[in-house]
């Protein structure tokens, strides 16, 4: 199957799996897989209670990654963007279906290496700085807090 772009990936797995959610982000707006895995437990948990901060669970967590309420502002800072590096974020409660959302979504995307997102100092100063912090702010001290920080802020995401 011929490549296609991350956000048609997106609009596909959506349009074909009708109980799969995906998000696509940024991945300079991720402080790494436990941001993301604490996020989605947030954007879970608030899916079972019925108080997510966005009509669709996707969105609901691109807006606590983001730690914005505007889905524009999200989507201008996490959403996928042309030329750069992406994250993926597939999440369901059918089994069957997530895996076959999966892999079409590892067809379909061209391969690339799939490294880790850096995690680092760089990193945490820029996130910081696209959230308004100041570089000599005390939530920047280590990467630890610094992700502290992160959670604590996308579980006061609401609507």
């Amino acid at each position: 199957m011929e490549s296609v772009t991350g956000t048609r990936v997106v609009e596909q797995i959506r349009y074909r799996f009708a109980n799969v959610y995906i998000q696509g982000f940024n991945t300079e707006a991720i402080f790494g897989l436990q941001h993301v895995v604490e996020a989605l437990k947030i954007t879970l948990e608030a899916l079972k209670r019925g108080i997510m901060a966005a009509n669709r669970p996707e969105l609901d967590l691109l807006l606590r990654i983001s730690c914005t309420t505007q889905i524009s502002k999200a989507i201008s800072y996490a959403g996928i963007k042309s030329g750069k590096c992406a994250c993926f974020v597939v999440f369901s409660k059918n089994k069957h279906d997530l895996l076959k959302a999966r892999n079409h979504a590892l067809q379909s995307l061209p391969e690339v290496d799939s490294a880790e997102i850096i995690v680092d100092a760089s990193t945490r100063n820029t996130i910081a700085t696209k959230l308004g912090l100041e570089a000599a702010s005390h939530y920047l001290p280590d990467d630890t807090e610094f992700l502290k920080y992160l959670i604590e802020r996308a579980a006061l995401i609401t609507k």
